[in-house]
């Protein structure tokens, strides 16, 4: 099969896929500028650590549901969506049409990146780079982070301090909503402490902004010059077994590139062979 150049395949990527999105541009919460106070750098270390345990044990997990793409002038495309992934960064999803016919399959092994447009029998493969993901989802976001916001983990960078910030403007003294039977607005008032981690310069490298509960409702990366590489928002999550996973959720640059994922379906620790990360051109 004869391999198609990346320009060719762009087209399609960014109609048909997790690749274009064009809307407002997302405001995250404002830290007041009057109305909070840090922490202790222990409490800062144990909220991460917190997060790091949840849902530590789960490791392979797949699912079905719905993909939601917004287009120039507020224009919505929909499409179905199936994915398998595999920690840390291992992980296939595929897009397909109402009536069940495969779109278009992607994937990742944490080395090579894989792309099969079925309606033309292009296939590409690539590096499992940054620079080669924010060609097929329109945000430098990587694999490995992908895999965790599916499994309900918060993706951490590489960091040398944290510091929490109670932001007193921004508490209740209830997070209800947010929770298994129900979404609420995590730009709304659930908000109330800000874990932010920087790099050994001081430059911010990662805002995660939760609830008294110690969920996280919006996460924030960003560059060290400050230039937001994306912002996720969980907008409903749910109980799977033991775990709790998102139900609805939103990735999104402040160019408004992204898309809104509904998983339905979701099966924890489910039986996934290694192979299935690898694509191979259709014959």
């Amino acid at each position: 099969m004869k391999r198609s150049s990346p320009n060719m395949l762009l087209p399609v990527i960014f109609f048909v896929s997790l690749f274009f999105f064009s809307a407002c541009t997302l405001i995250s919460p404002k830290i007041s500028k009057t109305s909070h106070y840090r922490r202790t750098s222990v409490e800062a270390t144990e909220t991460v650590s917190i997060l790091k345990r949840q849902n530590h044990n789960l490791t392979t997990f797949k699912g079905l549901g719905k993909i939601i793409f917004l287009g120039r002038e507020g224009k919505k495309v929909a499409t179905r969506i199936a994915w398998v992934a595999a920690v840390p960064d291992r992980m296939r999803i595929t897009l397909s049409s109402i009536s069940g016919q495969p779109i278009i399959s992607a994937a990742s092994d944490g080395q090579w990146l894989y792309l099969i447009s079925y309606a033309k029998g292009d296939f590409y493969k690539k590096r499992a780079t940054t620079s080669n993901m924010k060609r097929f989802f329109s945000i430098s976001i990587r694999s490995r982070d992908i895999v965790d916001l599916l499994a309900g983990r918060v993706p951490f960078e590489k960091y040398d301090s944290a510091v929490l910030i109670e932001d007193r403007s921004l508490n209740t003294s209830s997070d209800e909503g947010f929770g298994t039977t129900g979404a609420s607005s995590p730009t709304g008032s659930k908000i109330g402490n800000i874990l932010i981690l920087k790099d050994k310069w001081g430059n911010v490298l990662e805002k995660i902004y939760l609830n008294r509960k110690h969920d996280a409702q919006i996460i924030e990366m960003f560059t060290t010059a400050g230039t937001l590489l994306y912002r996720v928002r969980f907008y409903k999550m749910q109980q799977i077994e033991a775990y709790r996973v998102p139900f609805r959720l939103e990735v999104s640059n402040d160019q408004g590139q992204g898309f809104m994922l509904d998983l339905n379906r979701y099966w924890a620790d489910a039986r996934v062979s290694p192979s299935v990360f690898t694509l191979t051109p259709p014959k």
